[in-house]
């Protein structure tokens, strides 16, 4: 483990309604190691947030588990260092995750990641999101990776109809454009506000549904 014990970790993620084997913490501690350890050569995290993996980008990543449903195929756009795509992935065996990421670097270690802690359910594809044929999947996710004016027409291209957009945003942040919405054939349906157990940082989860 990095900067929770494993107890800790547990606690945390049952306060977000999960209740991980001795497996997956373990598998989430290994992860972290590996992250930490990479960020040293290539910039995953920034630099203060090192020790602060798994007490912050981990249960971030994992605060929105009730939001994806059974055996859901998952897309994470621009994941980088594999968050939220790889924790849920851990802790929600049952749903395909799909690792989309453009910079070579990073790519290299979701493989490596993947393949060290045997992650069987999830694909990493190094491209470009508008690069590659949709993925049709029944939830894509976006933590914090930039202006929605940017992003969601390469979230729509990969969600299926009547699929849903998971958004990472801070309590507070503007509604979205209804005419960028539109144009994109999505909808609001909830904006959920939570604060993540350890760090008492809050978090809105805003929840597009796709139309067309």
């Amino acid at each position: 483990m990095t900067d929770l014990s494993r107890q800790d970790l547990k606690q945390a993620c049952k306060s977000l309604g999960l209740a991980p084997t001795e497996s997956q913490l373990s598998l989430l501690g290994r992860y972290a190691k590996a992250l930490r350890e990479r960020n040293r050569q290539v910039n995953l995290v920034s630099r203060k947030d090192v020790g602060r993996i798994l007490s912050y980008h981990v249960l971030d990543s994992l605060a929105a588990a009730s939001l994806v449903p059974t055996d859901s195929r998952v897309v994470d756009i621009g994941t980088g260092a594999g968050l939220p795509g790889i924790p849920l992935a851990i802790c929600r065996p049952d749903v395909t995750l799909f690792l989309v990421e453009s910079i070579a670097k990073k790519a290299r270690f979701l493989e490596h990641a993947v393949a060290e802690l045997g992650l069987t359910n999830v694909h990493v594809i190094h491209a470009r999101a508008e690069a590659i044929e949709p993925l049709s999947c029944r939830v894509a996710l976006s933590r914090l990776t930039g202006e929605l004016t940017v992003c969601l027409g390469w979230l729509a291209r990969h969600c299926a109809t009547d699929g849903s957009i998971v958004l990472w945003k801070s309590p507070g942040t503007a509604g979205a454009d209804a005419q960028l919405l539109s144009r994109h054939g999505v909808r609001v349906q909830e904006a959920r506000d939570i604060v993540l157990p350890v760090t008492g940082i809050p978090r809105r989860f805003v929840v597009l549904v796709r139309q067309i």
